[in-house]
Protein backbone atom coordinates (compact mmCIF):
# COMPACT_ATOMS: atom_id res chain seq x y z
CA UNK A 1 0.00 0.00 0.00
CA UNK A 2 1.20 3.52 -0.70
CA UNK A 3 -0.08 6.86 1.43
CA UNK A 4 0.33 10.13 0.62
CA UNK A 5 -1.09 13.15 3.05
CA UNK A 6 -2.93 16.20 1.89
CA UNK A 7 -3.89 19.38 3.24
CA UNK A 8 -5.51 22.64 2.52
CA UNK A 9 -4.54 25.67 4.80
CA UNK A 10 -7.41 28.01 4.34
CA UNK A 11 -9.69 25.23 5.31
CA UNK A 12 -7.24 23.76 7.98
CA UNK A 13 -7.79 20.63 7.10
CA UNK A 14 -5.93 16.72 6.35
CA UNK A 15 -6.49 13.65 4.85
CA UNK A 16 -4.19 10.75 4.19
CA UNK A 17 -4.85 9.03 1.14
CA UNK A 18 -4.07 5.51 0.74
CA UNK A 19 -3.87 3.37 -2.36
CA UNK A 20 -2.92 0.62 -4.31
CA UNK A 21 -0.95 2.65 -6.05
CA UNK A 22 0.74 5.90 -6.75
CA UNK A 23 -1.77 6.63 -9.87
CA UNK A 24 -4.76 5.63 -7.36
CA UNK A 25 -3.64 7.84 -4.74
CA UNK A 26 -3.10 10.78 -7.39
CA UNK A 27 -6.37 10.47 -8.76
CA UNK A 28 -7.98 10.04 -4.99
CA UNK A 29 -6.08 13.30 -4.18
CA UNK A 30 -7.05 15.44 -7.22
CA UNK A 31 -10.48 14.61 -6.63
CA UNK A 32 -10.41 15.31 -2.56
CA UNK A 33 -8.29 18.64 -3.55
CA UNK A 34 -11.38 20.15 -5.86
CA UNK A 35 -13.64 19.06 -3.20
CA UNK A 36 -12.13 21.26 -0.66
CA UNK A 37 -10.80 23.92 -3.33
CA UNK A 38 -14.66 24.52 -4.14
CA UNK A 39 -15.19 24.84 -0.35
CA UNK A 40 -12.37 27.42 -0.34
CA UNK A 41 -14.03 28.93 -3.31
CA UNK A 42 -17.42 28.75 -1.04
CA UNK A 43 -15.89 30.38 1.46
CA UNK A 44 -13.88 33.40 -0.38
CA UNK A 45 -17.48 34.40 -1.90
CA UNK A 46 -18.75 34.28 1.19
CA UNK A 47 -16.49 36.97 2.65
CA UNK A 48 -16.35 38.90 -1.21
CA UNK A 49 -20.13 39.19 -0.35
CA UNK A 50 -20.46 40.41 3.02
CA UNK A 51 -17.71 42.92 1.49
CA UNK A 52 -20.46 43.53 -0.66
CA UNK A 53 -23.83 43.69 0.65
CA UNK A 54 -25.19 46.64 1.95
CA UNK A 55 -28.56 44.74 3.85
CA UNK A 56 -26.38 43.07 6.76
CA UNK A 57 -29.47 41.96 7.98
CA UNK A 58 -30.47 39.97 5.33
CA UNK A 59 -27.01 38.50 5.42
CA UNK A 60 -27.50 36.79 8.68
CA UNK A 61 -30.76 35.95 8.15
CA UNK A 62 -29.80 33.99 4.95
CA UNK A 63 -26.25 32.30 6.32
CA UNK A 64 -28.28 31.81 9.20
CA UNK A 65 -31.18 29.97 6.72
CA UNK A 66 -28.10 28.15 4.86
CA UNK A 67 -27.15 26.34 9.01
CA UNK A 68 -30.32 25.29 9.65
CA UNK A 69 -30.69 23.39 6.09
CA UNK A 70 -27.60 22.21 7.00
CA UNK A 71 -28.21 20.73 10.31
CA UNK A 72 -31.71 19.22 8.91
CA UNK A 73 -29.97 17.30 6.45
CA UNK A 74 -27.58 15.84 8.95
CA UNK A 75 -30.98 15.24 11.23
CA UNK A 76 -32.72 13.47 8.36
CA UNK A 77 -29.85 12.14 6.37
CA UNK A 78 -31.20 8.75 6.24
CA UNK A 79 -34.41 9.51 4.74
CA UNK A 80 -33.19 11.88 2.46
CA UNK A 81 -31.16 9.55 0.97
CA UNK A 82 -33.85 6.86 1.15
CA UNK A 83 -35.75 9.27 -0.76
CA UNK A 84 -33.37 10.49 -3.33
CA UNK A 85 -32.45 6.76 -4.46
CA UNK A 86 -36.78 6.39 -5.03
CA UNK A 87 -37.33 9.44 -7.36
CA UNK A 88 -33.78 9.36 -8.99
CA UNK A 89 -33.41 7.40 -12.32
CA UNK A 90 -29.11 6.61 -12.07
CA UNK A 91 -29.41 5.82 -15.86
CA UNK A 92 -29.67 10.05 -16.40
CA UNK A 93 -26.16 10.28 -15.29
CA UNK A 94 -25.54 8.71 -18.81
CA UNK A 95 -26.77 11.92 -20.70
CA UNK A 96 -24.79 14.77 -21.56
CA UNK A 97 -25.85 17.79 -19.70
CA UNK A 98 -25.80 21.32 -21.25
CA UNK A 99 -24.60 24.54 -20.56
CA UNK A 100 -27.65 26.18 -19.20
CA UNK A 101 -25.94 29.28 -18.91
CA UNK A 102 -27.82 31.95 -21.01
CA UNK A 103 -25.23 33.47 -23.92
CA UNK A 104 -24.67 37.10 -23.09
CA UNK A 105 -26.96 39.09 -25.85
CA UNK A 106 -25.64 41.46 -28.42
CA UNK A 107 -26.01 44.94 -27.02
CA UNK A 108 -27.80 47.57 -28.46
CA UNK A 109 -25.63 50.92 -29.21
CA UNK A 110 -27.14 54.04 -28.65
CA UNK A 111 -27.35 56.18 -32.40
CA UNK A 112 -25.00 59.64 -33.03
CA UNK A 113 -27.67 61.78 -34.78
CA UNK A 114 -27.02 63.31 -38.40
CA UNK A 115 -24.10 65.92 -38.25
CA UNK A 116 -25.66 69.67 -38.36
CA UNK A 117 -25.82 70.10 -42.31
CA UNK A 118 -24.07 73.94 -42.98
CA UNK A 119 -26.76 74.22 -46.47
CA UNK A 120 -29.75 73.75 -43.88
CA UNK A 121 -31.54 77.09 -44.17
CA UNK A 122 -31.04 77.97 -40.39
CA UNK A 123 -27.57 78.19 -40.92
CA UNK A 124 -27.40 80.92 -43.76
CA UNK A 125 -27.44 84.55 -43.37
CA UNK A 126 -31.09 85.96 -42.36
CA UNK A 127 -31.42 89.08 -44.29
CA UNK A 128 -34.40 91.80 -44.55
CA UNK A 129 -35.80 92.76 -48.29
CA UNK A 130 -33.21 95.14 -48.56
CA UNK A 131 -29.97 93.31 -47.53
CA UNK A 132 -31.29 90.18 -49.60
CA UNK A 133 -30.42 92.60 -52.64
CA UNK A 134 -27.69 94.71 -50.90
CA UNK A 135 -25.86 91.67 -48.70
CA UNK A 136 -22.60 94.21 -48.32
CA UNK A 137 -25.24 96.54 -46.25
CA UNK A 138 -25.12 93.57 -43.26
CA UNK A 139 -21.43 92.13 -43.20
CA UNK A 140 -22.10 90.75 -39.72
CA UNK A 141 -25.06 88.85 -40.66
CA UNK A 142 -23.37 86.00 -42.44
CA UNK A 143 -20.16 85.67 -39.58
CA UNK A 144 -23.46 85.32 -37.29
CA UNK A 145 -24.31 82.35 -39.41
CA UNK A 146 -21.15 80.29 -39.52
CA UNK A 147 -20.94 80.53 -35.49
CA UNK A 148 -24.09 79.41 -35.03
CA UNK A 149 -23.39 76.48 -37.67
CA UNK A 150 -19.92 75.87 -35.45
CA UNK A 151 -21.41 76.17 -31.79
CA UNK A 152 -24.26 73.84 -33.36
CA UNK A 153 -21.14 71.19 -34.88
CA UNK A 154 -19.31 71.51 -31.43
CA UNK A 155 -22.30 70.53 -29.14
CA UNK A 156 -22.87 67.85 -32.18
CA UNK A 157 -18.98 66.39 -31.85
CA UNK A 158 -19.00 66.55 -28.05
CA UNK A 159 -22.71 64.47 -28.46
CA UNK A 160 -20.84 62.01 -30.99
CA UNK A 161 -18.23 61.76 -27.87
CA UNK A 162 -19.99 60.59 -25.34
CA UNK A 163 -21.92 58.14 -27.10
CA UNK A 164 -19.30 56.67 -28.72
CA UNK A 165 -17.65 56.42 -25.07
CA UNK A 166 -20.34 54.57 -23.70
CA UNK A 167 -21.07 52.69 -27.04
CA UNK A 168 -17.23 51.34 -26.78
CA UNK A 169 -17.63 50.99 -22.67
CA UNK A 170 -21.08 48.56 -23.79
CA UNK A 171 -19.29 46.73 -26.30
CA UNK A 172 -16.36 46.16 -23.89
CA UNK A 173 -18.45 44.43 -20.73
CA UNK A 174 -20.32 42.75 -23.72
CA UNK A 175 -16.73 41.28 -25.02
CA UNK A 176 -15.55 40.56 -21.10
CA UNK A 177 -18.79 38.86 -20.17
CA UNK A 178 -19.10 37.00 -23.70
CA UNK A 179 -15.47 36.01 -23.12
CA UNK A 180 -16.16 34.90 -19.48
CA UNK A 181 -19.15 32.96 -20.89
CA UNK A 182 -17.56 31.30 -23.50
CA UNK A 183 -14.45 30.19 -20.97
CA UNK A 184 -17.12 28.80 -18.61
CA UNK A 185 -18.88 26.87 -20.97
CA UNK A 186 -15.82 25.41 -22.57
CA UNK A 187 -14.71 24.30 -18.93
CA UNK A 188 -18.29 22.75 -18.22
CA UNK A 189 -18.24 20.80 -21.89
CA UNK A 190 -15.02 19.41 -20.88
CA UNK A 191 -15.42 18.16 -17.13
CA UNK A 192 -18.85 17.35 -18.63
CA UNK A 193 -17.44 14.82 -20.88
CA UNK A 194 -15.11 13.50 -18.38
CA UNK A 195 -17.57 12.89 -16.40
CA UNK A 196 -19.65 11.04 -19.14
CA UNK A 197 -16.97 9.15 -19.72
CA UNK A 198 -16.19 8.21 -16.82
CA UNK A 199 -19.72 6.78 -15.69
CA UNK A 200 -20.32 5.36 -19.42
CA UNK A 201 -17.32 3.61 -18.24
CA UNK A 202 -18.15 2.51 -15.32
CA UNK A 203 -21.79 1.32 -16.31
CA UNK A 204 -20.38 -0.43 -19.12
CA UNK A 205 -17.68 -2.69 -17.46
CA UNK A 206 -20.26 -3.18 -14.94
CA UNK A 207 -23.06 -4.59 -17.53
CA UNK A 208 -20.01 -6.44 -18.81
CA UNK A 209 -18.51 -8.17 -16.17
CA UNK A 210 -14.85 -6.67 -16.62
CA UNK A 211 -12.55 -6.81 -13.67
CA UNK A 212 -13.11 -4.65 -10.53
CA UNK A 213 -16.42 -3.55 -12.05
CA UNK A 214 -18.27 -3.96 -8.85
CA UNK A 215 -16.19 -2.16 -6.66
CA UNK A 216 -15.78 1.23 -9.24
CA UNK A 217 -20.06 0.48 -9.56
CA UNK A 218 -20.54 0.89 -5.89
CA UNK A 219 -17.85 3.69 -5.36
CA UNK A 220 -19.60 5.59 -7.92
CA UNK A 221 -23.12 5.58 -6.30
CA UNK A 222 -21.76 5.86 -2.98
CA UNK A 223 -20.06 9.15 -4.22
CA UNK A 224 -23.16 10.13 -6.12
CA UNK A 225 -25.05 10.09 -3.05
CA UNK A 226 -23.56 12.16 -0.55
CA UNK A 227 -25.43 14.93 0.51
CA UNK A 228 -23.20 16.92 2.42
CA UNK A 229 -20.04 18.21 1.21
CA UNK A 230 -17.78 17.53 4.22
CA UNK A 231 -18.60 14.00 3.98
CA UNK A 232 -15.36 12.25 2.68
CA UNK A 233 -15.36 10.83 -0.86
CA UNK A 234 -12.46 8.53 -0.07
CA UNK A 235 -12.94 4.66 0.66
CA UNK A 236 -11.52 1.25 -0.49
CA UNK A 237 -13.89 -1.41 -1.46
CA UNK A 238 -12.97 -4.86 -2.11
CA UNK A 239 -15.66 -7.17 -4.05
CA UNK A 240 -14.96 -11.03 -2.60
CA UNK A 241 -16.32 -12.94 -5.23
CA UNK A 242 -16.40 -16.29 -3.30
CA UNK A 243 -18.74 -15.27 -0.15
CA UNK A 244 -20.24 -12.24 -2.39
CA UNK A 245 -19.20 -9.69 0.16
CA UNK A 246 -18.58 -5.97 -0.38
CA UNK A 247 -16.14 -5.26 1.45
CA UNK A 248 -15.66 -1.04 2.67
CA UNK A 249 -13.36 0.96 4.05
CA UNK A 250 -15.13 4.06 4.52
CA UNK A 251 -13.61 7.24 5.84
CA UNK A 252 -15.72 9.81 8.20
CA UNK A 253 -15.95 13.35 8.89
CA UNK A 254 -14.95 13.97 12.46
CA UNK A 255 -17.45 16.24 14.78
CA UNK A 256 -14.57 18.98 13.86
CA UNK A 257 -15.79 18.77 10.35
CA UNK A 258 -19.22 19.75 10.98
CA UNK A 259 -19.80 24.05 11.63
CA UNK A 260 -20.62 24.49 15.54
CA UNK A 261 -22.55 27.70 14.75
CA UNK A 262 -26.38 27.98 15.46
CA UNK A 263 -26.99 31.16 13.76
CA UNK A 264 -25.76 34.27 12.82
CA UNK A 265 -26.95 37.64 14.24
CA UNK A 266 -26.38 41.10 12.72
CA UNK A 267 -25.14 44.01 15.79
CA UNK A 268 -26.40 47.04 14.70
CA UNK A 269 -24.09 48.84 17.50
CA UNK A 270 -20.64 47.76 15.78
CA UNK A 271 -22.11 46.76 12.37
CA UNK A 272 -20.96 43.07 12.79
CA UNK A 273 -21.64 40.01 12.97
CA UNK A 274 -22.48 37.66 15.86
CA UNK A 275 -21.73 33.78 15.63
CA UNK A 276 -24.09 32.05 17.94
CA UNK A 277 -22.76 28.54 18.81
CA UNK A 278 -24.52 25.19 18.83
CA UNK A 279 -24.55 23.26 22.42
CA UNK A 280 -21.72 21.11 22.60
CA UNK A 281 -24.19 18.08 23.41
CA UNK A 282 -26.28 18.91 20.96
CA UNK A 283 -23.60 18.69 17.80
CA UNK A 284 -22.07 15.61 19.60
CA UNK A 285 -25.28 13.73 19.67
CA UNK A 286 -26.00 15.20 15.55
CA UNK A 287 -22.71 13.96 14.64
CA UNK A 288 -23.48 10.39 16.36
CA UNK A 289 -27.08 10.31 14.30
CA UNK A 290 -25.62 11.32 11.03
CA UNK A 291 -23.00 8.97 11.36
CA UNK A 292 -25.13 5.88 11.90
CA UNK A 293 -27.61 7.59 9.10
CA UNK A 294 -24.30 7.33 6.71
CA UNK A 295 -23.51 3.97 7.51
CA UNK A 296 -26.74 2.47 7.11
CA UNK A 297 -27.64 4.65 4.19
CA UNK A 298 -24.76 3.39 2.25
CA UNK A 299 -25.80 -0.13 2.76
CA UNK A 300 -29.20 0.46 1.51
CA UNK A 301 -27.59 2.03 -1.84
CA UNK A 302 -25.53 -1.06 -2.13
CA UNK A 303 -28.44 -3.44 -1.92
CA UNK A 304 -30.98 -1.25 -4.03
CA UNK A 305 -28.32 -0.91 -6.95
CA UNK A 306 -26.87 -4.22 -6.63
CA UNK A 307 -28.49 -5.10 -10.16
CA UNK A 308 -26.68 -8.20 -10.91
CA UNK A 309 -27.12 -9.65 -7.15
CA UNK A 310 -23.69 -9.88 -6.66
CA UNK A 311 -23.90 -9.11 -3.01
CA UNK A 312 -25.03 -11.36 -0.58
CA UNK A 313 -23.14 -9.44 2.20
CA UNK A 314 -21.85 -5.96 3.32
CA UNK A 315 -18.70 -5.26 5.76
CA UNK A 316 -18.42 -1.28 6.32
CA UNK A 317 -15.83 -0.28 8.34
CA UNK A 318 -15.93 3.23 9.20
CA UNK A 319 -12.41 5.26 9.75
CA UNK A 320 -11.36 8.48 10.70
CA UNK A 321 -7.74 10.62 10.87
CA UNK A 322 -6.84 12.56 14.30
CA UNK A 323 -4.46 14.07 15.71
CA UNK A 324 -3.01 12.08 18.91
CA UNK A 325 -2.96 15.91 20.72
CA UNK A 326 -0.12 14.10 23.10
CA UNK A 327 2.13 13.34 20.27
CA UNK A 328 1.00 15.53 17.36
CA UNK A 329 1.19 13.07 14.80
CA UNK A 330 -1.71 11.65 12.86
CA UNK A 331 -3.47 8.49 13.33
CA UNK A 332 -6.13 6.44 11.83
CA UNK A 333 -8.76 5.20 13.86
CA UNK A 334 -11.34 2.47 13.35
CA UNK A 335 -14.48 3.88 15.14
CA UNK A 336 -17.08 1.58 13.65
CA UNK A 337 -18.03 -1.47 12.24
CA UNK A 338 -21.02 -3.30 11.22
CA UNK A 339 -21.47 -6.56 8.67
CA UNK A 340 -24.65 -7.49 7.27
CA UNK A 341 -26.49 -9.54 5.36
CA UNK A 342 -29.09 -8.87 2.53
CA UNK A 343 -31.79 -10.91 4.64
CA UNK A 344 -31.31 -9.42 7.87
CA UNK A 345 -30.93 -5.94 6.60
CA UNK A 346 -34.12 -6.40 3.74
CA UNK A 347 -36.05 -7.34 7.05
CA UNK A 348 -35.90 -4.14 8.46
CA UNK A 349 -38.46 -1.25 7.67
CA UNK A 350 -35.27 1.20 7.42
CA UNK A 351 -37.81 4.62 6.80
CA UNK A 352 -39.17 3.85 10.63
CA UNK A 353 -35.91 2.96 12.78
CA UNK A 354 -34.13 5.59 14.95
CA UNK A 355 -30.29 5.12 13.04
CA UNK A 356 -28.66 4.76 16.33
CA UNK A 357 -30.59 2.06 17.68
CA UNK A 358 -30.84 0.12 14.18
CA UNK A 359 -27.00 0.30 13.96
CA UNK A 360 -27.17 -1.59 17.29
CA UNK A 361 -29.65 -3.98 16.36
CA UNK A 362 -27.83 -5.14 13.60
CA UNK A 363 -24.84 -5.38 16.30
CA UNK A 364 -22.81 -3.29 14.23
CA UNK A 365 -19.74 -2.12 16.53
CA UNK A 366 -19.00 1.06 17.93
CA UNK A 367 -18.06 3.20 21.04
CA UNK A 368 -20.95 4.33 22.92
CA UNK A 369 -19.71 8.10 21.61
CA UNK A 370 -19.11 7.90 18.37
CA UNK A 371 -17.56 12.09 18.89
CA UNK A 372 -15.51 10.80 20.94
CA UNK A 373 -13.55 9.13 18.36
CA UNK A 374 -12.47 5.36 20.62
CA UNK A 375 -11.53 2.94 18.35
CA UNK A 376 -12.73 -0.50 18.06
CA UNK A 377 -11.76 -3.82 16.64
CA UNK A 378 -13.51 -4.09 13.52
CA UNK A 379 -15.71 -7.35 12.54
CA UNK A 380 -13.81 -7.92 9.40
CA UNK A 381 -10.58 -6.84 8.63
CA UNK A 382 -8.74 -6.57 5.28
CA UNK A 383 -4.61 -7.05 4.99
CA UNK A 384 -4.87 -4.58 1.78
CA UNK A 385 -0.57 -5.17 1.57
CA UNK A 386 -1.29 -8.78 1.32
CA UNK A 387 -1.38 -9.43 -2.47
CA UNK A 388 0.04 -13.36 -2.08
CA UNK A 389 -3.72 -14.64 -1.58
CA UNK A 390 -5.59 -15.41 -4.63
CA UNK A 391 -8.27 -16.11 -5.25
CA UNK A 392 -9.15 -18.87 -8.66
CA UNK A 393 -6.39 -16.93 -10.50
CA UNK A 394 -3.37 -18.44 -11.73
CA UNK A 395 -0.55 -16.02 -10.24
CA UNK A 396 1.54 -17.77 -8.65
CA UNK A 397 4.35 -18.14 -11.21
CA UNK A 398 4.28 -13.86 -10.21
CA UNK A 399 5.36 -14.83 -6.58
CA UNK A 400 8.30 -16.55 -4.63
CA UNK A 401 8.66 -19.96 -3.93
CA UNK A 402 6.51 -20.17 -1.04
CA UNK A 403 4.38 -22.99 0.47
CA UNK A 404 0.94 -23.41 -0.46
CA UNK A 405 -0.88 -23.61 3.12
CA UNK A 406 -4.43 -24.66 1.43
CA UNK A 407 -2.36 -27.71 -0.39
CA UNK A 408 -0.14 -28.52 2.76
CA UNK A 409 -0.37 -32.38 4.36
CA UNK A 410 -2.90 -32.07 7.24
CA UNK A 411 -0.33 -33.27 9.54
CA UNK A 412 2.83 -30.42 8.81
CA UNK A 413 -0.68 -28.03 8.46
CA UNK A 414 -1.11 -28.85 12.08
CA UNK A 415 2.20 -28.41 13.51
CA UNK A 416 1.74 -25.08 11.69
CA UNK A 417 -0.72 -23.74 13.68
CA UNK A 418 0.23 -24.79 17.13
CA UNK A 419 4.00 -23.65 16.51
CA UNK A 420 2.54 -20.07 14.73
CA UNK A 421 0.12 -19.75 18.01
CA UNK A 422 2.65 -20.70 19.99
CA UNK A 423 4.69 -17.66 19.63
CA UNK A 424 2.07 -15.54 19.89
CA UNK A 425 0.86 -16.82 23.09
CA UNK A 426 4.81 -17.19 24.64
CA UNK A 427 4.85 -13.35 23.92
CA UNK A 428 2.77 -13.04 27.44
CA UNK A 429 3.90 -16.25 29.18
CA UNK A 430 1.24 -18.55 27.59
CA UNK A 431 1.26 -21.71 26.01
CA UNK A 432 -0.17 -24.02 23.20
CA UNK A 433 -0.79 -27.53 22.99
CA UNK A 434 -2.31 -30.07 20.17
CA UNK A 435 -5.14 -31.65 21.73
CA UNK A 436 -6.68 -34.08 18.94
CA UNK A 437 -6.28 -33.84 15.16
CA UNK A 438 -8.77 -35.12 12.92
CA UNK A 439 -7.94 -36.09 8.85
CA UNK A 440 -10.10 -33.89 7.27
CA UNK A 441 -7.79 -31.14 7.46
CA UNK A 442 -8.84 -29.79 10.67
CA UNK A 443 -6.75 -29.53 14.30
CA UNK A 444 -7.71 -28.67 17.54
CA UNK A 445 -5.52 -27.19 20.04
CA UNK A 446 -5.81 -25.06 23.54
CA UNK A 447 -4.07 -22.47 24.54
CA UNK A 448 -3.45 -21.17 28.18
CA UNK A 449 -3.29 -17.01 28.53
CA UNK A 450 -1.88 -16.57 32.26
CA UNK A 451 -3.33 -13.02 32.58
CA UNK A 452 -5.25 -12.58 36.19
CA UNK A 453 -7.56 -10.52 34.35
CA UNK A 454 -7.93 -11.39 30.56
CA UNK A 455 -6.45 -14.48 30.81
CA UNK A 456 -7.72 -18.27 30.66
CA UNK A 457 -8.25 -21.55 28.13
CA UNK A 458 -8.94 -20.79 24.66
CA UNK A 459 -9.94 -22.96 22.14
CA UNK A 460 -8.45 -22.91 18.51
CA UNK A 461 -9.45 -25.00 15.80
CA UNK A 462 -8.33 -24.72 11.81
CA UNK A 463 -9.78 -25.56 8.84
CA UNK A 464 -7.45 -25.93 5.76
CA UNK A 465 -10.08 -25.45 3.55
CA UNK A 466 -10.35 -24.41 -0.49
CA UNK A 467 -14.12 -23.35 -0.39
CA UNK A 468 -16.15 -21.01 1.78
CA UNK A 469 -16.80 -22.26 5.66
CA UNK A 470 -19.98 -22.60 6.53
CA UNK A 471 -21.78 -21.57 9.64
CA UNK A 472 -21.63 -25.13 10.69
CA UNK A 473 -17.95 -24.64 11.69
CA UNK A 474 -18.62 -22.12 13.77
CA UNK A 475 -21.34 -23.88 15.31
CA UNK A 476 -19.10 -26.93 16.52
CA UNK A 477 -16.60 -24.21 17.72
CA UNK A 478 -18.99 -22.39 19.76
CA UNK A 479 -19.73 -26.08 21.43
CA UNK A 480 -16.19 -26.64 22.15
CA UNK A 481 -16.22 -23.66 24.27
CA UNK A 482 -19.05 -24.14 26.16
CA UNK A 483 -18.26 -27.45 26.67
CA UNK A 484 -14.49 -26.76 27.36
CA UNK A 485 -15.50 -23.81 29.84
CA UNK A 486 -12.81 -21.04 27.59
CA UNK A 487 -13.51 -17.57 27.50
CA UNK A 488 -12.84 -17.86 24.05
CA UNK A 489 -12.57 -19.80 20.72
CA UNK A 490 -10.74 -19.08 17.19
CA UNK A 491 -11.16 -20.77 13.78
CA UNK A 492 -8.72 -20.25 11.34
CA UNK A 493 -9.07 -20.87 8.00
CA UNK A 494 -7.23 -21.00 4.93
CA UNK A 495 -10.68 -19.95 2.97
CA UNK A 496 -12.97 -16.98 3.99
CA UNK A 497 -16.29 -17.15 5.52
CA UNK A 498 -19.67 -17.05 4.68
CA UNK A 499 -22.26 -14.37 5.67
CA UNK A 500 -24.13 -16.62 7.92
CA UNK A 501 -20.93 -17.23 9.91
CA UNK A 502 -19.82 -13.75 10.20
CA UNK A 503 -23.65 -13.10 11.71
CA UNK A 504 -23.48 -16.01 14.50
CA UNK A 505 -20.38 -14.68 15.79
CA UNK A 506 -21.38 -11.17 16.44
CA UNK A 507 -22.45 -11.35 20.10
CA UNK A 508 -20.56 -14.29 21.33
CA UNK A 509 -16.72 -15.10 22.13
CA UNK A 510 -15.42 -16.21 19.08
CA UNK A 511 -12.85 -14.47 16.37
CA UNK A 512 -12.51 -15.84 12.86
CA UNK A 513 -9.22 -15.12 10.76
CA UNK A 514 -9.75 -16.48 7.38
CA UNK A 515 -6.70 -16.95 5.18
CA UNK A 516 -5.43 -13.00 4.87
CA UNK A 517 -4.91 -13.09 8.71
CA UNK A 518 -3.10 -16.25 8.90
CA UNK A 519 -0.88 -14.94 6.30
CA UNK A 520 -0.41 -11.55 8.15
CA UNK A 521 0.38 -13.44 11.27
CA UNK A 522 3.00 -15.49 9.72
CA UNK A 523 4.14 -12.84 8.34
CA UNK A 524 4.40 -11.10 11.85
CA UNK A 525 6.79 -13.99 13.34
CA UNK A 526 8.80 -14.11 9.45
CA UNK A 527 7.21 -16.80 7.86
CA UNK A 528 6.07 -16.29 4.31
CA UNK A 529 3.52 -18.42 2.47
CA UNK A 530 1.00 -18.06 0.12
CA UNK A 531 -2.11 -19.63 0.06
CA UNK A 532 -3.67 -20.74 -3.59
CA UNK A 533 -7.53 -21.85 -3.54
CA UNK A 534 -7.93 -22.54 -6.65
CA UNK A 535 -3.97 -24.09 -7.29
CA UNK A 536 -5.32 -26.51 -4.23
CA UNK A 537 -8.15 -27.28 -5.57
CA UNK A 538 -6.54 -28.45 -8.63
CA UNK A 539 -4.30 -30.64 -7.17
CA UNK A 540 -7.22 -32.25 -5.15
CA UNK A 541 -8.77 -33.14 -7.85
CA UNK A 542 -5.82 -34.70 -9.57
CA UNK A 543 -5.31 -36.83 -6.75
Amino acid sequence: MYEREIRHDGLRKFRIIRGKSMYEIDQKAEMQLKIWEDQWNKVIKKQEELKQKTNRRAIAQLMSKKLKDERTVAEDYLQRVIKRARNENLKDNLTLKTFTMKEPSSPTLEEVRNAPDPSAQVYQPMYNFIEELLPFLAPGKKQEAQLRYNKEKNIWLAEKDEIDARNEKTLSEYREKYQKWSREKEAFEKAEQKRFNHVHKVFEDYKFYRDESIESYFDFILNHFILLDYIPIQRTTKYLKETKTLYIEQYLPTVKDMTNVKEVKYVVEGDDFLEVRLSEKYLNELYDRLLYSYLLSMIHLIFKYDERHDIESVAINGYVDSINTGTGKTETLCISSLFVSREEFLDINLEMVNPNVCFKQLKGIGSSKLYSLTAVAPVIKMDWNDNRIMEGKDTIHELEETTNLASMDWQDFEHLIREIFEKEFSKNGGEVRITQASRDGGVDAIAFDPDPLRGGKIVIQAKRYTNTVGVSAVRDLYGTVMNEGAIKGILVSTADYGPDAYNFVKDKPLTLLNGSNLLYLLENHGHKAIIDLHAAKNEKNRM
